[in-house]
């Protein structure tokens, strides 16, 4: 069974995956097995590619980056460079992301 998700970005970066799989496998014509077998193996590539980078699910750590986030946005003067730092390498992260999903898009 399909998964739909919430977010069309998503579904479009799955679908987007999961064409490509098939594309790369030879796979002109794949069949309801054949294109469901590729859309959970995209699934597992997103997700695995979004875990990586936005790191780990610790909430602690999430709520710690809002929050330098936050500063860093909000009042720049007071972060130290560690924080900025820590902002900049989380940016740097999901400008990866869509610089991988826009490569993907061209093929």
């Amino acid at each position: 069974m399909t998964t739909v998700y919430r977010s069309r970005a998503v579904d479009s970066m799955i679908a987007t995956v999961a064409n490509s799989l098939l594309r790369e496998s030879g796979i002109n014509s794949p069949t309801p097995h054949e294109t469901e077998e590729a859309r959970r193996l995209a699934e597992t590539i997103i997700r695995e590619t979004i875990d990586t980078l936005i790191g780990p699910r610790d909430k602690l750590v999430y709520s710690t980056l809002t929050d330098v986030t936050d500063l860093v946005a909000c009042d720049p003067e007071t972060a130290s460079v560690d924080e900025i730092r820590e902002v900049a390498i989380a940016l740097r992260g999901l400008l990866d992301l869509r610089e991988a999903l826009a490569e993907v898009g061209q093929r």
